[in-house]
Parts: structure tokens; C-alpha cells; sequence
């Protein structure tokens, strides 16, 4: 017969109750060790105590507990700088909280936005570090492999459904179209056509001429508030100043390019941008 610890008069949800406040007791304290060993910088330590408090809100059913410990996972790592794995876990959390539509998800929601914000942060640091340390270049003799670059390019372009298409069109045709767009006052086309001359001109590695297209689709974006079609116009402008040799410019850009962006909520558009900015400065994730 199992002993009756509690007394034999007590019901089976008694019991269920007891044991419900056991665990909600434990994983108290499972996540107060965590908190205890990450205050120390003992990241290891604080993991396996999160590890087992996550079994215990998993063993309670419970999600609203389980997204507070993956918020914490994510916590930890972003301690050790880890930003990439800690925002992992931050989306994880957001993920169970939007699924109970708990109201910790919007909280949780704008968390991720300041943790990306910082990763950018990070990101433009490093530049400015790598720039101080390429400082005694001359203009124009950076070695850079365009055509390493040129696929990336391309995959920002194709986020411009609505404004560039890759066009079959002649330079002659482009160039009366353009013409037609500016007597008509066609901005938006006229920006367009721009961004497509402009692009032509860079893979042709004319990029004077690529320059010149480009600061006036710059203009023409600007007016129009099209952010997605301005922030890729100012990336190949930041490349374009990068080969000429003026780096301040050029990282001007880039971190104008990386706010457009983050205003049009396309994180996978400013990641690019990261990617092009390790080829040209050769740093390595």
C-alpha cells in the first residue's frame, strides 16, 4: 500500500493541487538559480538550471512558462554576445506568446527589434573599426572581387517587385523611355528606369556612369518615400564610394541603407547589407 503522506481524508485533486504548487515552487527556484549564476557570468551553470526549469513548464503544460524561460535562454546568451543565438531564443518566445496571444508577445515583439537594432550597432562598429585600420589606403586601389559581390546585389533587386524588373530593352530604349517619364513628370517610372540604367551601368563596371543614375533615382526615391527602393539605391552608392576610396561616405550609406530598411521592417534586406560590407572589408562572421 503507498503511504499517505498527506493524510488519508485528502482528495485526488487535493493532491493534483499539491502537486501543481511543487512544481510552480521548483521552477521558482530553478530560474532563481539561473538568475543567481548568470549575475556571476557563469553561463553554463545558469543554462542547465534553465534547461531543467524548461522540463518542469514543459511537465505543467504551461507556455506562458516555457516563452519566459526561452526569454531567459535568450538572456543569457546575449550576456556572452552571442546576439544571433540570442535572438533565436527571443523568437522562439515571441512565437509561444503570440500562439496563447499572451500579452507579453507585443513586449517581447519590440525586445527583438532592440536586440537587432544592437547586432546593427555592433556591425557599423566593426566597420569603423576595420575603416580606421584601411585609413592609410589610397583612394581607388582597394582590391575588391565585384563579382562576389554582383549575386547580392541581385537578390536586393529582387526584393523590388513593385519597382525594378529586369528589362530586355536596349540602353537606347531605356534612355527614350526615361526621357518620356521625365516630360511627363512620371517620377515614379522615372526613378524606375533610373535604378535599371544604373544597374546596368555597375555590372558593365562603368561605374561613373552607374554614379550619375543613381544619385538621381537617390532624388527621386527620396520624394516618392519609396524607403525599400531608396535604402538599395544608397547601397550601390556606399559601394560605389567604397572603390573610389572615400570610406565615410560610403559607410554613410550603408548605415542610411540599414535604417531604411529596418523602417521597412525587411531584416533579410539589411542582412545582405552586412554580407556585402564583410566582402569589401574582408571581416569574417
Amino acid at each position: 500500500m503507498i503511504l499517505d503522506l498527506f493524510g488519508r481524508k485528502r482528495s485526488l485533486e487535493d493532491y493534483i493541487r499539491r502537486l501543481q504548487e511543487l512544481w510552480e515552487e521548483e521552477f521558482d527556484i530553478l530560474l532563481s538559480i539561473a538568475g543567481y549564476y548568470l549575475d556571476k557570468g557563469e553561463h553554463e551553470d545558469a543554462m542547465e538550471y534553465l534547461e531543467k526549469a524548461f522540463k518542469v513548464a514543459v511537465e505543467m503544460d504551461d507556455k506562458e512558462l516555457e516563452a519566459l524561460v526561452l526569454d531567459s535562454m535568450g538572456e543569457v546568451y546575449l550576456d556572452k554576445r552571442e546576439i544571433d543565438v540570442a535572438i533565436e531564443y527571443f523568437k522562439e518566445a515571441f512565437k509561444i506568446y503570440s500562439s496563447i496571444k499572451s500579452p507579453n508577445r507585443e513586449e517581447m515583439k519590440e525586445k527583438i527589434k532592440e536586440v537587432e537594432k544592437m547586432k546593427e550597432a555592433i556591425e557599423m562598429a566593426k566597420l569603423h573599426e576595420k575603416l580606421g585600420e584601411t585609413s592609410t589606403f589610397r583612394p581607388g586601389k582597394f582590391e575588391v572581387d565585384i563579382d562576389k559581390i554582383v549575386p547580392k546585389l541581385r537578390t536586393l533587386l529582387g526584393r523590388l517587385e513593385s519597382v525594378y524588373k529586369p528589362s530586355e530593352s536596349s540602353i537606347e530604349e531605356l534612355k527614350e523611355a526615361l526621357d518620356i517619364a521625365a516630360t511627363i513628370n512620371d517620377e515614379s517610372s522615372e526613378a524606375s528606369i533610373l535604378l535599371i540604367l544604373g544597374t546596368r551601368s555597375f555590372e558593365d563596371k562603368n561605374y561613373d556612369e552607374a554614379f550619375n543614375y543613381f544619385k538621381r533615382a537617390e532624388e527621386l526615391f527620396s520624394k516618392t518615400e519609396d524607403k525599400m527602393s531608396l535604402g538599395t539605391v544608397n547601397v550601390f552608392l556606399g559601394i560605389i564610394y567604397f572603390l573610389r576610396g572615400n570610406e565615410e561616405e560610403a559607410l554613410e550609406n550603408f548605415k542610411n541603407a540599414i535604417e531604411l530598411f529596418r523602417d521597412s521592417d525587411d531584416p533579410k534586406a539589411s542582412e545582405i547589407i552586412r554580407d556585402i560590407c564583410r566582402l569589401l572589408y574582408r571581416i569574417k562572421r
